[in-house]
């Protein structure tokens, strides 16, 4: 099966069914819902370091370079020891950075998408 038949047999109940008119508007209609679900799912993801460190994205790399040198502390896992902390914050950074660029590349589709006119 082709791409191109793939994607006819994909969208086929939307226009049996009459939810859209045709196949420009049930690609769009999947298209946008797929993307706001992973705007959604990003943004959750850096809005819980966000919360949990009660910093940004840039000055939480600031104190993760701070902690490993042996110059800084991070108040959010007290809890755990200097060799504790510096692997969890290196984890949550590596994280919370990919998020950050997701979400980035994820609006930027968004917008591209919605600049997108259906024929």
């Amino acid at each position: 099966m082709s791409g191109l038949e793939a994607v006819k047999k994909i969208v086929a109940p939307f226009l049996a069914h009459g939810i859209c008119k045709d196949e420009a508007e049930a690609l769009k209609m999947l298209a946008e819902d797929y993307v706001q679900r992973q705007v959604r799912r990003y943004e959750e993801r850096a809005e819980h370091f966000r919360s949990f460190y009660r910093t940004s994205v840039e000055q939480f790399a600031e104190q993760v370079e701070a902690l490993c040198e042996g110059s800084g502390r991070i108040s959010a896992l007290a809890g755990l020891d200097r060799r504790q902390q510096i692997v969890r914050a290196e984890d949550d950074l590596e994280e919370w950075q990919a998020a950050e660029q997701f979400l980035a590349r994820w609006h930027a589709v968004e917008t591209d998408l919605q600049n997108a006119s259906t024929p």
